[in-house]
């Protein structure tokens, strides 16, 4: 188990495949907003990540990849599945975060409602932004930023509270071109202290410059 350390803001990205030109501009982002913490959801190639581990010693980076890697030994973290604070999991697909946290979802399901933080669930892979609350036989789509084709991807921003006593799954979306030509620059960020997750969909970089994460 890999620990954040200080419940603070924990950066989600996934999916960025061959893209890098936008990256350290979204590095330097998360920098200058106090984000010590990122987590990579796999298919990321691991040099455009490299940076972020020596822009600041208190930088953390949480790395994993499915069963094609890259593996980034050097990150903080780095697996297939990693799991943070004993109630925030990280994996590429919803199923590995199935083979490798069952147990864990089954005892949250089973405990008893006291108020506990969520548990959150967090996979790349669909390249759709999405927030749901996690029940059987249905899960409830709190947030969702689709498109049929990359060409009419939306830019789109929410922040969304976290109840306790939750099972939440979190897609952050992809932060690449789509087919080479299409922005679909997304990414999330989860408030662990506040319990609440900002969902981000841009489509010019240059909105980095004036976002508010939690308006």
């Amino acid at each position: 188990m890999a620990s954040l350390q200080v419940l603070d803001r924990l950066a989600l990205v996934a999916d960025t495949h061959a893209y890098q030109a936008g990256l350290p501009q979204l590095l330097q982002f998360f920098q200058h907003r106090g984000i010590r913490h990122l987590a990579c959801l796999g298919d990321c190639p691991p040099d455009p990540f490299r940076p972020w581990l020596e822009m600041a010693a208190s930088h953390r980076l949480y790395w994993v990849y499915d069963v094609y890697g890259p593996e980034m030994p050097e990150a903080t973290a780095c697996g297939e599945a990693l799991e943070l604070e004993e109630r925030i999991f990280l994996a590429h697909t919803r199923a590995l975060l199935w083979t490798h946290f069952k147990d864990q979802v089954h005892a949250y399901q089973q405990g008893r409602a006291t108020a506990r933080p969520p548990m959150l669930l967090c996979h790349g892979h669909t390249h759709v932004p999405s927030v749901a609350r996690f029940s059987p036989p249905f899960n409830r789509i709190l947030y969702i930023n689709d498109a049929l084709r990359p060409q009419e991807f939306q830019a789109r921003q929410a922040c969304l509270p976290l109840s306790p006593d939750t099972i939440y799954l979190i897609v952050p979306g992809a932060f690449t071109m789509e087919e080479g030509r299409y922005p679909t620059f997304s990414f999330a960020v989860l408030d662990t202290a506040a319990s609440r997750i900002a969902m981000v969909s841009i489509k010019d970089l240059a909105a980095l410059n004036s976002l508010d994460l939690f308006p």
